[in-house]
Formats: C-alpha cells, structure tokens, sequence
C-alpha cells in the first residue's frame, strides 16, 4: 500500500525497504501528505542505536570516537563527542547558487529518512522523529544547487538538510525562506 487514507489527508508508510520513486513522487505532489515510520523500523532504529553506544564503550570507531580523514588516528574525548558531530555538520555545509527547488529537498529528506530506518546507520529515534516532523510540517531546509567539488556528491546537500535540525541554516515554511530555530520554534519541534 502506498499511502493510508486519513480524514485530512495521506500518511506514506515508511519501513525502510519498500520506498521507490513513484511513491517519493506522489507524496512530494501532496501537500497534506504525511509521512509515518512502522514500529518494526523503528524497532531497528533502536536496536542499531543500542549497538552503536555499546560498541563506542568498548572500540574505536571511525567519525564517531575519531576524527576525520588524515585525522582518523586522533581519538575524541567523551566529552567532545557532540561537537565532532556538530562541526562536521557546519563544515560540510558549503555550497553555491541558487537553493535547490523544495520538492528536490523534500525528496532527498523522504530518501534519506527511508535509508536510515533500515537499521544499519545506529541513529537515534530521536533523529528519526525529527526528520519526520520536518518532512510532515513541510520545513524545507535551504540547500544551495551547487556542492562542493571532491565530495561523494551529497554530503553538502544532506549537511544543510542535518543544519536544519539542529537549528542552524535556513529554511523554507509556510511559504518564507527564514531562519531554521524560528521555523523550528513556530512549528513547536
């Protein structure tokens, strides 16, 4: 089934396996859309959170207990966990021009939602809720069209899509372009 019935409109189901294109398409065409998250996916979410936390008290792990790159042998502290986290975000979100068009970001943010819940990522239900209450409250982060050059491709797109939910960037709601904390703080996220 692509999307439930509801009274004020349609809930896409997200399981984390069975999202394609016609159903991106459709639900990017409704603008009272909603998307929902199956209990088995986020059953997968916590199970791989749940691993990642165990494995990060007893191993090194890559980007996550490490820096980046050349700075991979550089262990982080327990208490500089988040701000790793927090500036790789800020330093990945780059970009020039114009901001891509909303129903492209919605998409990614629908695609990206959708690859988390698979399970393998050990991402908090906490982000899962949230990247859903954007998508449903139709907050669109502003994304500039042009990446930067020597990157997989969409790591400066999804960093300002992870700006917005922290706070930081700029956004898209209810028809203005403003900063992501307002729009966060209006739509009660």
């Amino acid at each position: 089934m692509i999307f439930s019935r509801r009274r004020e409109g349609h809930t896409l189901l997200l399981d984390g396996n069975s999202l394609n294109a016609k159903k991106v398409s459709d639900f990017v065409a409704q603008s009272d859309a909603k998307v929902a998250i199956t209990p088995e996916a986020l059953k997968r979410v916590r199970e791989s959170n749940a691993f990642l936390k165990e494995e990060m008290g007893k191993n090194v792990i890559y980007g996550i207990t490490t820096g980046f790159g050349p700075m991979a042998s550089h262990i982080i502290g327990k208490g500089q966990l988040k701000e790793l986290q927090y500036n790789l975000i800020r330093s990945h979100a780059t970009g020039a021009g114009k901001p891509a068009p909303q129903d492209f970001v919605l998409a990614a943010m629908l695609d990206r939602l959708n690859s988390l819940l698979k399970g393998y990522s050990g991402v908090s239900e906490t982000l899962v809720e949230n990247v859903s209450s954007l998508i449903n409250k139709r907050i669109i982060p502003v994304v500039p069209r042009h990446g930067a050059v020597g990157t997989s491709g969409d790591l400066v797109q999804l960093a300002h899509i992870a700006l917005a939910l922290i706070g930081e960037g700029e956004v898209f709601y209810d028809g203005k372009r403003m900063e992501a904390r307002a729009a966060l703080r209006k739509a009660k996220i």
